[in-house]
């Protein structure tokens, strides 16, 4: 139908290069029939497309390479698949960090002692830091305690202590800086801090360089291990935490317990002669306590001719280092009983009743665990 109506046009021809009809207007140019769209589009001339590139175009600048873009998808497409066959050493790592790959911070487990007498002796420093956690060993087992000593070789009083641990390195400074290393020594009393490790830069050019020591990783696995294991059977049995008396043997002391009971802190005669004293001691030991976890209740037990006072925790870890703290520390010329209540103490003040009051072993039951319940209460 379009040969039969195109035939009647001489500006009309048909291409067998294109495939497609042409149409020459008398100006020249060239029209192409879209047959899809029934419409004559102008045919592109690429002489003068050329020309037109040319004038626009920029000097040094290849108007043949594609974008970037274009070339990132191609290199993608022209990725060749990894050969899983052949082996490829591996490259070395780059010696420059990034912004962000920043040295991993070593832990400090470690204590500085100073203040100590001229006579002290390694397995003392031992027995008394040990209460605090487990010392650090060496690979022939020896705990890691170092006592410094002068250029004439006499001690200088200083030593170092290093634990497993590092959280015993706060309990140790807490309990112990300004504490005597011979209990009810007050010549004694000592420095104890964290330890601060300061390096040691490299000599001048004469000086020979020290061959680095050879690290066995086996031995540090079994130490490591062994050490592990320590901390696994840490108990009371083993010296660890507060010490036991008599009446701890014999009662069955809650561990969660939160409650401590401290004697001979005051004798009834002061009371007497001092009506201000049982305030002051009051606020003077919860200052004290406080220092070790929130104290959230003090009584003191005017009644009492032991000069018993009580300090409730918040927690039960603060107050098992209170015991540990208190616990045979001299006040006023007098030596410290500290431990967990157990429950069936009994204690009296003033207003409080007397608790020996009743007739018989039922009522005496009673009171006691009256007293025990209003003990674990009072102060929540």
């Amino acid at each position: 139908a379009q040969a039969a109506a195109f035939a009647n046009d001489d500006r009309i021809h048909f291409s067998r290069e294109t495939e497609t009809w042409r149409l020459e207007n008398e100006d020249g140019t060239e029209l192409e029939f879209d047959s899809v769209k029934g419409i004559w589009v102008p045919v592109l001339d690429e002489e003068l497309i050329k020309k037109q590139q040319a004038a626009y175009s920029v000097a040094g600048v290849d108007e043949e390479t594609p974008a970037a873009p274009v070339l990132k998808r191609a290199n993608k497409k022209r990725k060749e698949p990894e050969n899983y066959t052949s082996y490829t050493p591996p490259t070395e790592p780059s010696a420059k960090r990034g912004k962000n790959d920043k040295p991993a911070k070593s832990k400090n487990t470690a204590v500085y002692v100073t203040g100590l007498p001229a006579d002290t002796e390694v397995d003392e420093i031992i027995e008394r830091f040990a209460k605090f956690g487990v010392i650090e060993e060496d690979d022939e087992g020896e705990p890691k305690v170092k006592l410094y000593a002068r250029e004439d070789g006499s001690f200088s009083g200083e030593a170092l202590v290093v634990y497993f641990k590092e959280e015993s390195v706060t309990l140790a400074v807490n309990l112990l800086d300004d504490a005597e290393l011979r209990i009810g020594d007050t010549s004694t009393v000592m420095s104890v801090q964290k330890a601060e490790f300061r390096h040691k830069h490299s000599g001048g050019a004469g000086e020979e360089a020290k061959p680095r020591k050879t690290v066995d990783k086996k031995k540090i696995t079994r130490r490591i291990g062994k050490m592990q294991k320590k901390i696994e059977e840490w108990d009371d049995e083993d010296g660890f935490g507060p010490a036991k008396n008599e009446e701890d043997e014999k009662n069955v002391v809650n561990k969660n317990c939160r409650v401590v009971v401290l004697k001979h802190m005051f004798s009834l005669q002061e009371l007497d002669e001092d009506a201000s004293l049982l305030l002051d001691l009051k606020e003077d030991v919860r200052d004290e306590c406080s220092s070790l976890g929130e104290v959230t209740n003090v009584v003191l037990y005017d009644k009492e001719a032991d000069g018993v006072m009580t300090v409730k925790f918040k927690d039960s870890l603060s107050a098992q280092a209170c015991v540990i703290k208190m616990n045979n520390r001299f006040f006023a010329g007098r030596r410290i009983e500290a431990f967990l209540y157990a429950g069936k103490q009994r204690f009296k003040r003033s207003g409080g009743g007397d608790d020996l009051d009743g007739d018989n072993d039922e009522a005496e039951k009673q009171r006691l665990d009256d007293f025990a319940s209003w003990l674990m209460t009072e102060g929540d």
